[in-house]
């Protein structure tokens, strides 16, 4: 091999090293979700991280210092009298006909335990924590269908996560803490002539912002609670399922560079 081959080759093997490293990091950090339209963090705020408008109000509701994952260091608090009046809605028949949504929730609560996220069961969707420790699923078509997880127990004071996905690719389904627990079949486009705006933490009736609610409240720790407007994938649910252990992306950034700059001198080495 003359010296120009080694040279062109050398090129070559540094920028496969930093294509391999960069697509590794790519990987391990939580990929950019271009569906999601709505995120409520519940770090000592009602904020929408996405930018979307979406905020909510909190009233009665609190905040501790307990949270599932690195991203937060606080969770709100229901005491089953309180909740979140959500600045986003739904309005039409037919007019969802695919979403996913998500939530991380902590309760000991065995009552009548009700939403993590709602925008009426008659006439939208909710997502349930029930008492005795399950998830319910519920999705309105104008025909309410009602679908509840296998698994139950999760109201065992520890941080749980719980997604839902609705499509006509997917069909119905409710994952725990990133595995799949039970799947049905796809009822169609959801919503009637109702606009329904949502709430954590209570069931809506609202056809405005913080309007009527059911009186049906939470009692626990929430944090996390995301909405998407497709049916996301198994693996994009276990990514969110598994935040926790993830190391934080600027410490997987840094780590990144130093492998490509540990590489880079040792093929100066070589050469």
């Amino acid at each position: 091999m003359n010296l120009m081959e080694c040279i062109v080759q050398n090129k070559m093997k540094k920028s496969n090293i930093g294509i391999i490293l960069l697509s590794s990091l790519s990987m391990a950090v939580l990929p950019a979700n271009a569906s999601l339209i709505s995120s409520w963090n519940l770090n000592g705020d009602y904020s929408d991280s996405t930018g979307n408008g979406h905020a909510g109000a909190g009233f009665g509701s609190n905040f501790l210092v307990d949270s599932p994952s690195n991203s937060n260091l606080q969770s709100a608090n229901f005491n089953n009298s309180s909740y979140v009046a959500l600045n986003q809605s739904f309005s039409g028949v037919g007019s969802l006909s695919e979403f996913s949504a998500s939530a991380w929730f902590k309760t000991t609560a065995t009552g009548n335990n009700w939403s993590l996220l709602d925008f009426d069961r008659s006439d939208f969707f909710n997502m349930v924590v029930t008492g005795r420790g399950g998830i319910a699923f519920s999705t309105s078509t104008g025909i309410i269908h009602d679908m509840f997880s296998l698994k139950t127990g999760l109201n065992d004071g520890n941080w749980h996560h719980v997604a839902v996905t609705y499509g006509a690719a997917t069909g119905k389904t409710i994952y725990i803490d990133g595995a799949a627990d039970s799947s049905t079949s796809y009822n169609g486009a959801l919503g009637t002539f109702r606009t329904r705006f949502g709430f954590i933490g209570d069931g809506s009736e609202a056809s405005s912002f913080n309007g009527k609610r059911n009186g049906l409240y939470y009692d626990g720790l929430i944090s996390e609670v995301k909405l998407w407007d497709e049916s996301i994938s198994e693996q994009a649910v276990s990514a969110q399922a598994v935040r926790a252990k993830v190391p934080e992306p600027s410490t997987l950034a840094i780590f990144a560079l130093g492998m490509i700059g540990l590489a880079s001198r040792r093929l100066k080495k070589q050469s």
